[in-house]
């Protein structure tokens, strides 16, 4: 089964209907969103678009459980985003990790109340590691969700980010297994997280084979978020070319699975 790249739309700078006809015209069929970017599945119809994923918190995640009145109005929060992921079909919706250890069995309370409310909308709830925060690698964001043990609670790799931790992320994905719930890709330096396009710092075709040669033996059947910067020159041309690539590496591993969607093969 192909794992079509899905385009993080908030990075274009422009209005939402020109970067909907940009990500169309770069062949793509699937978009990650953010919970402002649209109030319903409707305006992708017409491009023949589909939303893949909902990043519900930009930022820190909010539920560090500070005070019992803070944590109640970041949970409410975050039930009204879960509700716009509903509401724009997504498959997935994901928290970043809380910024200090000492909040973690807030974070873990808070996370397990989300993930049942997004199990009883259709919605799979991701907890992405963040380098700096109080999970900051993926080996320790799978220990939490696996410590957690809610089954609507999994993990999102970003691979731009195991560059950074210094990790493998094939290794994570074997370990994961079904617990894996999204994936994110961009490059960079292994200094900062640059979310350059694939293939221009640290991360090689080598690195890119093996991840999704990795994804392929556990099963997976989720998209491939690409989250490139919006400082990139030609970012549609960006998207493009980074589309093609993984879509190229998987017909290397995988030449009868490349099939173009139903609905793109009737156009």
């Amino acid at each position: 089964m192909t794992m079509f790249p899905s385009a993080c739309i908030w990075v274009f700078n422009i209005d939402i209907d020109a970067a909907l006809k940009q990500i169309q015209e770069t062949a793509f069929h699937y978009i990650d969103v953010r919970p402002e970017t649209l109030q319903s599945a409707e305006p992708l119809k017409h491009f023949g678009l589909k939303v893949s994923c909902v990043e519900l918190e930009p930022g820190v995640s909010s539920l560090d459980g500070k005070g019992p009145a803070e944590s109640k109005k970041a949970l409410d929060h975050l039930k009204q985003n879960i509700e716009k992921a509903r509401l724009v079909e997504a498959r997935a919706a994901y928290v970043r990790s809380c910024s200090s250890a000492r909040h973690l069995q807030g974070f873990a309370s808070g996370i397990t109340e989300l993930a049942g409310y997004a199990a009883e909308r259709g919605v799979r709830l991701c907890v992405e590691h963040v380098p700096g925060t109080a999970l900051p690698t993926a080996k320790e964001a799978l220990s939490f969700v696996q410590r957690v043990n809610h089954p609507n609670l999994y993990l999102l790799l970003d691979v731009g980010h195991t560059l950074l931790s210094k990790e493998k992320p094939w290794d994570i994905i074997a370990a994961a297994g079904d617990r894996l719930g999204y994936v994110q890709m961009s490059d960079n330096d292994g200094k900062k997280d640059r979310h350059w396009a694939l293939l221009d710092g640290r991360l090689t075709a080598e690195d890119l084979t093996r991840t999704l040669e990795a994804l392929t033996q556990v099963g997976y059947q989720g998209t491939l978020g690409l989250q490139l910067s919006r400082k990139l020159r030609v970012l549609a041309s960006e998207f493009s070319r980074n589309r093609n690539l993984l879509l190229r590496l998987q017909m290397t591993t995988e030449p009868k699975s490349m099939k173009e969607p139903e609905s793109r093969r009737k156009q």
